[in-house]
């Protein structure tokens, strides 16, 4: 607590003004800290969230309803997975699949690459992997589905890998994108027991999306965007879905104790954080332009909600993730026209 005289000169020293030293404004853009969720280094160290966080992502009579009714698929086709991960979305769409169908999985991720390979092979499924960048990879072959998930919202540039994804898929194949709007994740949680207003407050977050928007492409709502983009790049026959699932969870839920331990794991709410890694989290949000208040505000909800699971042994919840479901086919190469991929 320093002496108030003290102020102007710890801001001189520190090139920034009072208000910034003081946490009342955000510190400069100059210091922006770019997220790292678009590195293989990043991805390398996240294989334990991603086996916690995919299996809650899907109902499987939906997957059936997609491939049968929406993007009616009834004859073998070739799936390529960008951003596959360990190949979860392989293991969701083959066994939905008529017989014969093939995937393909693209990571630059070595180690989840590896774990994907040893994934198919103890359950007796055919799939390709391929440890590449996206961006760089020049496929051989094309594929009649092309598909990402929860990819776009972490890329610098979700434009061009989507570009690319469509250079992937072959005349009157099917480009889809599966991803979560912030915006939606924010309000569709429910504890029970806690209050529900407070849980939606999500104060500075917009601030942190812009900044990450502005300052490295990053893109909150890309998935409400998405569409759009598909129409924009020459895609016919776009259209939306939402994800049906809803996870409801109390003590009378199969898996209960695995189901609450992985989606507490997956929000980091295991257990409180010491004073220097608050603080570093604190100042994290403050170069993506929260200010001080909103940054402690951030950290007292995310505490507040660890000490309500550890206090509370059979807490129950509901959260609606909102994943969009985006998807168009590309313009056949003979007739230029719209075509039914399965006819």
């Amino acid at each position: 607590m320093p002496d108030i005289t003290m102020l102007p000169l710890l801001a001189d020293y520190f090139k920034v003004s009072t208000d910034q030293l003081l946490g009342l404004k955000p510190l400069d853009c100059e210091t922006y800290i770019p997220e790292k969720t678009a590195t293989k280094e990043f991805w390398n160290q996240k294989l334990e969230y991603l086996l916690r966080t995919r299996k809650s992502y899907w109902n499987d009579d939906y997957t059936r309803f997609l491939i049968s009714q929406v993007w009616k698929i009834d004859r073998p086709v070739s799936v390529l997975d960008c951003g596959c991960g360990y190949g979860f979305l392989g293991l969701l769409l083959l066994p939905c699949l008529p017989d014969g169908s093939t995937y393909t999985g693209i990571d630059f991720a070595e180690d989840l690459i590896e774990k994907g390979k040893a994934l198919f092979e103890r359950q007796k499924l055919e799939a390709e992997f391929l440890c590449e960048n996206v961006f760089q990879y020049c496929a051989e072959n094309q594929y009649d589905f092309v598909v990402c998930q929860a990819v776009l919202r972490h890329l610098d540039n979700p434009y061009a890998f989507l570009q690319k994804m469509i250079q992937f898929v072959k005349p009157d194949g099917y480009v889809v994108c599966i991803d979560a709007n912030r915006e939606f994740e924010c309000c569709g949680l429910y504890i029970d027991g806690m209050d529900y207003q407070a849980l939606c407050r999500h104060e500075g977050l917009e601030k942190k999306w812009r900044t990450e928007l502005a300052m490295q492409g990053r893109d909150y709502a890309v998935a409400i965007r998405t569409a759009h983009m598909m129409q924009k790049l020459g895609l016919v026959d776009v259209d939306v879905r939402m994800n049906d699932k809803v996870e409801f969870i109390t003590t009378q839920s199969a898996h209960y104790e695995e189901t609450k331990n992985d989606f507490i794991a997956y929000n980091d709410w295991t257990s409180g954080i010491c004073g220097e890694q608050k603080e570093r989290l604190i100042l994290h949000l403050l170069t993506h332009g929260l200010s001080r208040k909103e940054a402690e505000a951030y950290c007292s909800r995310n505490m507040e909600i660890a000490e309500f699971f550890a206090g509370n042994p059979g807490a129950g919840y509901t959260f609606v993730k909102g994943n969009m479901i985006s998807y168009g086919k590309k313009v056949g190469r003979k007739t230029g026209k719209k075509t039914n991929p399965s006819a």
